[in-house]
């Protein structure tokens, strides 16, 4: 049994900035359980070496205590939704800054077929002008009927209401009909959140026409953001984005 306010955190021992830039990238990607093997830990380098990476929103993520891992070089949060052997697996909040501080919250519900629940993760990250971002990053529930998809992805931005600075809403939101699109399109309007266009979308991951992966915003200047094929490593390509503090 995993407790809903059960982390995870990775601290590295290295010297880095105390605060976000005012420029940092973003990538948020479902990486299917894959990030372990050594095809993701080449192609993760790449993508380092290519985009300024200061965020990470993860979902899927593969924990092993006994395994190296490329994330390693972040400071990072996880919340877990399943443990099975000595592997966990969730969301994860990774960042080259410390953070404030990170909360877990599980769904109150679960799947249907496999009969685990799904987790959301909420941190915070102290930006360049003095103020801090709040980072949500979450899978959300999938084989349920609409009623509970609503409930539980309520739940997720009622814990957030209270934030009244810039904010970063993303991850696998499982959005696959026109009705989880309206109702989340609904979610964000209340709280002002801005929609990322995305550059290359249909590179994003889709089931009838409808994207799973979304990346929203506020208080922030979106510089670019694109879906980036990563199709040889995980099911889910990945996004990235680019801000500006104002």
């Amino acid at each position: 049994m995993i407790k809903p306010d059960t982390l995870i955190r990775n601290i590295p021992e290295r010297k880095e900035e105390k605060r976000l830039p005012m420029e940092f990238g973003l990538l948020c990607w479902n990486v299917h359980k894959k990030n372990l093997g050594y095809r993701f830990h080449r192609f993760f380098g790449e993508l380092c070496d290519r985009y300024r990476i200061d965020l990470l929103a993860l979902q899927e993520v593969k924990i092993d205590p006994n395994t190296a891992s490329s994330l390693n070089a972040y400071h990072f949060s996880m919340a877990p939704n399943m443990r099975f052997f000595r592997r966990t697996y969730g969301v994860l909040n990774g960042s080259l800054v410390p953070e404030y501080d990170s909360t877990a919250l599980l769904s109150t519900h679960r799947e249907g077929v496999i009969q685990t629940r799904k987790s959301a993760i909420y941190s915070t990250y102290p930006m360049d002008n003095g103020e801090s971002l709040l980072m949500v990053n979450l899978h959300a529930i999938n084989f349920r009927g609409s009623d509970i998809y609503r409930k539980e992805i309520e739940a997720v931005f009622d814990a957030i209401r209270h934030h009244h600075g810039a904010m970063i809403v993303t991850g696998d939101f499982n959005s696959w009909n026109q009705e989880r699109v309206a109702y989340l399109m609904k979610l964000v309007g209340a709280l002002q959140l801005q929609i990322g266009e995305i550059e290359h979308p249909h590179l994003v991951k889709s089931f009838m026409n409808c994207r799973l992966d979304h990346i929203f915003y506020r208080g922030l200047k979106l510089i670019e953001s694109c879906a980036l094929d990563v199709k040889k490593v995980s099911d889910h390509n990945a996004l990235y984005a680019r801000f500006r503090t104002l």
